[in-house]
């Protein structure tokens, strides 16, 4: 025990003057910046012990852009800049390598004010942002295999095979596509060349996401994604905001939601060609209010004008988005003066082709023009009748009316 303690207070006295921190400072700014192409800048370092062997940096920031960072690693991105305010930088190394110059890192704690990415058609912001790496794991295999010259490399073909390590991550919040998730946290780890997140939780306005998600660059190099998600009372604008603004606009009521999706990771291109998602949504006592949406069935309507504003105490949608196109396998609001069923498919941004069933309240007869004489036999046993009606055109604004073939053929 004795020899123990000596040898562990020459370790002490003598690692800071083996390594200078200044030495370490650049090492790591330089590895970093051939790594990405990036501008990196580091203000402060100090190596001591706290516990455990840590070199410290602070205060700097990492700045750089998607041609820099393909033009360091060989691979395609579809990323166009990024910003990292870095307020501290802890890096804990293997203390064998230390002591010969080589600095091995086993964890990393990264943490700072701000994170920012662009990639074109989307970006992202975190606040006050914290990332941990631990129990990480590189043999000495090796650098991967090196592709035949003349081949694009992709993105899986750069990480080691036996690279591994578990990771944590949290953002007071996170902008995505304008829209604010707050107190994020994740739990996941990374092996076999994918990174699996086993716990995502979130809040989004008053309600509550809690996520999975695998992409994995082992079984095929440009990356695969698989996810699901589970939100909790959503305000209705605060759930689809990002998706379906319109409907949100016009919604009130809180959703909740499940979906599983899944998409190839390739580039913009393929992932909008293979997302495959999945899902249902549900929401009680709420109202849509479809006034403006509903204006060219105003006429049928007569006095019952109120009728546009859609109350319910139940609603329930079934969908799945599909090679470009959002599909409505079942949508209902039921428990109001008015109970609506549809089905059909809308294009986001485009066209929509949308079929709906809407039984009017008990006793009321819509004027139907040369179908009126009708409206008696198309009462069901509680005295209301089916009224069928189209959405077509453009998603923005569609075109309503009666679907006078199936109210003839019924």
């Amino acid at each position: 025990a004795g020899i123990v303690l000596l040898v562990l207070a020459a370790v002490v006295l003598l690692v800071p003057l083996l390594v200078p921190a200044d030495t370490v400072t650049s090492r790591i700014v330089r590895e970093i910046a051939r790594a990405t192409g990036a501008e990196v800048t580091l203000e402060t370092a100090d190596i001591g012990w706290r516990g455990e062997w840590r070199v410290t940096l602070r205060g700097g920031r990492i700045k750089g852009t998607g041609a820099a960072l393909a033009a360091a690693t060989g691979s395609p991105t579809d990323l166009e800049s990024y910003l990292l305010e870095v307020s501290e930088l802890v890096v804990v190394p293997e203390l064998i390598p230390l002591l010969r110059k080589q600095l091995e890192v086993k964890a990393v704690r990264l943490s700072g004010r701000s994170l920012a990415v662009d990639w074109g058609d989307g970006e992202a912001v975190a606040s006050r942002y914290r990332v941990h790496l631990r129990e990480v794991n590189l043999g000495l295999g090796g650098p991967p295999t090196t592709p035949p010259a003349g081949r694009t490399i992709a993105p899986g073909e750069r990480i080691p095979a036996d690279l591994a390590f578990a990771f944590s991550a949290g953002a007071d919040t996170v902008v995505l596509q304008g829209v604010p998730y707050t107190a994020l946290d994740l739990e996941g780890r990374f092996a076999d060349r994918a990174a699996e997140v086993t716990s995502l939780n979130a809040r989004r306005s008053t309600g509550s996401l809690k996520g999975k998600l695998r992409a994995d660059y082992g079984t095929d190099p440009w990356g695969k994604l698989e996810f699901e998600a589970v939100g909790k009372a959503i305000p209705a604008g605060a759930l689809l905001e990002p998706w379906a603004p319109e409907v949100g606009r016009r919604l009130e009521c809180d959703l909740s939601a499940g979906i599983v999706g899944r998409c190839d990771l390739r580039d913009s291109a393929t992932r909008e060609r293979t997302l495959d998602v999945a899902g249902t949504v549900t929401g009680t006592d709420g109202i849509l209010r479809a006034g403006d949406w509903l204006e060219d069935v105003s006429d049928y309507l007569g006095h019952r004008q109120d009728l546009k504003d859609v109350r319910f105490a139940a609603l329930d949608h079934d969908f799945r988005y599909v090679q470009g196109r959002y599909l409505l396998e079942g949508v209902s609001l039921t428990g109001g003066d008015t109970e609506w069923t549809g089905t059909g498919w809308v294009e986001p941004g485009g066209n929509l082709a949308v079929a709906v069933d809407v039984k009017l309240p008990a006793g009321y007869t819509p004027d139907l023009g040369g179908f009126s004489f009708l409206a008696g036999t198309l009462r069901d046993a509680e005295g209301r009748i089916n009224l069928p009606l189209t959405l077509s055109g453009r998603a923005a604004r569609p075109a309503v009316g009666v679907d006078l073939g199936r109210l003839g053929g019924r």
